[in-house]
């Protein structure tokens, strides 16, 4: 029985993934067939920086669905780490293909300018350069959220732990959208991909606000409960 459940939720996890690769081909081909004279950088830049963007906020919605239909939230969900997973693999591919797109060789100009004397460097606080620190630091943020989506992981930091560093996904969500903003302010991107965004916005906050609710009523409910219970 113990192995034909475990074969079991292997198989589920392989669905997901099947699915998350199927939704991430289809992206990229839409991508592509709204601007077909596209290179194939810039349209992995374009979808795979928007489907980023959407795993992420799927990610964080996962944890509001299970409190309001289970009325519990466990510290791993498979779904949401293998969304999680993908979130990182577009987000990665969205940054190499944006630096090889947007440089020669020189990505040092994405994010530092040369100081007015010509002895180092400072902050590009242009709205792309700052675009593009914001973008940095989520990278890497990213990328340790990557690292740590494995079971090792989750053994080795225990549960606690463990969900600490996952809930740098919060932080993670804030830069990118302020990212993609910047971005869309200053290359002059088309109605539809901020309509996407400032949707996926709405709805992330709109889910983490019913999210903190019930878990602050259940709170309440859990420590009331034994005090009523004493009192009879």
């Amino acid at each position: 029985m113990l192995r034909l459940s475990s074969l079991n939720i292997g198989w589920q996890r392989w669905r997901t993934h099947f699915i998350l690769t199927l939704l991430t081909i289809s992206a990229c081909f839409i991508i592509h067939l709204y601007t077909p004279y596209a290179d194939w950088v810039y349209v992995l830049t374009l979808g795979c920086g928007y489907l980023s963007l959407s795993f992420i906020v799927f990610s964080l919605l996962i944890g509001p669905y299970k409190l309001l239909h289970q009325r519990r939230n466990p510290v791993n969900l498979d779904l949401r780490r293998d969304v999680g997973i993908w979130a990182g693999i577009t987000g990665c591919v969205h940054v190499v293909c944006a630096i090889a797109e947007r440089t020669r060789g020189n990505i040092i100009d994405l994010f530092l300018r040369p100081k007015t004397g010509g002895a180092g460097y400072d902050l590009l606080l242009t709205p792309g350069g700052i675009s593009n620190n914001l973008g940095l630091v989520a990278t890497v943020i990213l990328v340790l959220l990557l690292v740590i989506s494995n079971d090792f992981s989750l053994r080795r930091f225990k549960g606690k732990r463990w969900k600490f560093l996952q809930r740098f996904n919060y932080l993670l969500a804030l830069l990118v959208f302020i990212h993609t903003v910047l971005y869309q302010q200053f290359s002059h991107r088309e109605r539809s991909f901020i309509l996407l965004t400032i949707i996926l916005a709405v709805v992330l906050l709109l889910a983490q606000f019913v999210g903190v609710w019930l878990y602050k009523t259940q709170y309440a409910h859990k420590h009331a409960y034994p005090q009523s219970q004493h009192k009879h």
